[in-house]
C-alpha cells in the first residue's frame, strides 16, 4: 500500500468514527434530558415516602391514632416498604444519567479529536486522484473505488459488530432474571403449600438477584439503545420502538409490582415481562445478525472483484 492509500485508509476510518460519535452523542443527550426530568421526579417521591415515614414515627395525631388502633407496625412497614422502593428507582435513574453524563464526555472528546479528518481526507483523497489521473489507468481508478467501498463497508461492519456485542450482553443479564424469577416462582408455589421458612429465605434470595440483575440490565439496554443509534437506520424500520421499550424495563420491575412482588402472581408478572424482553432483544439481535452476514459477503465480493482486477491488469515493462 502506498502513502496515499494508507493515508486515505486511517482518515476513512476516522471520519467513520467521527460519524459514529455524532449518532451516539445525539441520541445520548435525548437520554440526558429524559433522565434528568426522571431523577427529578423520583428524588421528589423519595422524599414525600421518606416524609410519611418520619411522619408514622413522629408525634403527630396521625401516628397515635396508628399506635391506639394497633396498625401501627402494619402501616409503617407498608410506608417503609414504598420509601425503600422509592428510593431504589431514584438510585437506578441516577447511575443511569451518571453514565450517560460520562458517555457523553467521551463522545465529545472523540468528535473534538476528529474534528478536521473529513477535510484532511478530501485533502489527500484529491492528491491521490490526481496521481491516478496523470497515470490514466482505468483499472487504478476501479481499484481506488472499490477501497473506497471496502472502507465504507469496514465501518458499518464495526457499528453492528458492537451492537451485537451489547445486545448480547443484555441478552445474557435478561436471561439470568428470567432464570431467577423461575426459581422464585417454584418457592413461592412451595411456600403456598406450607414450605416455612426455608421456602422463604430461597424465594428471597432469588428476588435479591433479580433486583440486582434489572439494575444491570437497564444500564445494558441503555448501551444497546446507543449502539443502535447509528446503525437502526440500516435494519427494519419498527426497530426504534422496540429499542424505546427497553428503557421502561427497570420502572416496571421498581414501580408497584417491586413491592408486592412476594405475591406468586406478581412474580408472574414480572416473568411475562422479562420474556417479552428477551425476545424483543431475540428480534433485534437476529435482524444485526443478518446485517452483518449480508455486509460480510458484500465485503468479500468487493475483495474478488479487485483480486481479479489486480490479476488481470497487465502492465508494461521497461
Amino acid at each position: 500500500m502506498s502513502g496515499y492509500d494508507h493515508e486515505l485508509s486511517r482518515l476513512q476510518q476516522e471520519i467513520i468514527e467521527k460519524k459514529r460519535a455524532d449518532a451516539k452523542l445525539s441520541d445520548l443527550l435525548i437520554q440526558q434530558s429524559e433522565l434528568k426530568k426522571r431523577v427529578y421526579e423520583l428524588e421528589r417521591q423519595k422524599m414525600d415516602e421518606q416524609k410519611d415515614v418520619d411522619q408514622l414515627q413522629s408525634r403527630s395525631l396521625k401516628a397515635f391514632f396508628y399506635r391506639i388502633t394497633g396498625k401501627m407496625g402494619e402501616k409503617l412497614t407498608k410506608e417503609q416498604t414504598e420509601a425503600y422502593a422509592a428510593a431504589l428507582r431514584y438510585d437506578a435513574a441516577e447511575g443511569e444519567l451518571r453514565a450517560v453524563n460520562k458517555d457523553i464526555e467521551d463522545c465529545k472528546k472523540t468528535i473534538n479529536d476528529l474534528r478536521w479528518c473529513q477535510q484532511e481526507y478530501e485533502k489527500a483523497f484529491e492528491k491521490k486522484l490526481a496521481q491516478i489521473k496523470a497515470s490514466g489507468s482505468e483499472a487504478a481508478q476501479k481499484i481506488l473505488q472499490l477501497e473506497h467501498q471496502d472502507g465504507i463497508l469496514k465501518g458499518q461492519k464495526k457499528e453492528v459488530e458492537e451492537a451485537i456485542r451489547a445486545g448480547g450482553t443484555a441478552q445474557v443479564i435478561a436471561g439470568r432474571i428470567i432464570e431467577n424469577l423461575n426459581s422464585a416462582k417454584s418457592w413461592s408455589t412451595v411456600d403456598l403449600i406450607g414450605g416455612g421458612i426455608l421456602a422463604d429465605i430461597a424465594k428471597y434470595d432469588k428476588l435479591d438477584n433479580v433486583q440486582e440483575n434489572v439494575k444491570q440490565l437497564q444500564n445494558a439496554l441503555r448501551n444497546f439503545r446507543t449502539e443502535l443509534a447509528d446503525v437502526k437506520e440500516e435494519i427494519a424500520a419498527d426497530i426504534h420502538p422496540e429499542v424505546g421499550d427497553f428503557l421502561h424495563f427497570a420502572d416496571y420491575f421498581f414501580d408497584g409490582l417491586f413491592v408486592d412482588w412476594t405475591v406468586r402472581n406478581k412474580i408472574e408478572d414480572s416473568l411475562s415481562r422479562a420474556n417479552e424482553t428477551y425476545a424483543q432483544i431475540q428480534n433485534v439481535m437476529g435482524r444485526l445478525n443478518l446485517l452483518n452476514s449480508q455486509i460480510t459477503a458484500r465485503q468479500e465480493q468487493v475483495q474478488a472483484e479487485r483480486t481479479q482486477i489486480v490479476a488481470s491488469t497487465k502492465i508494461e515493462e521497461n
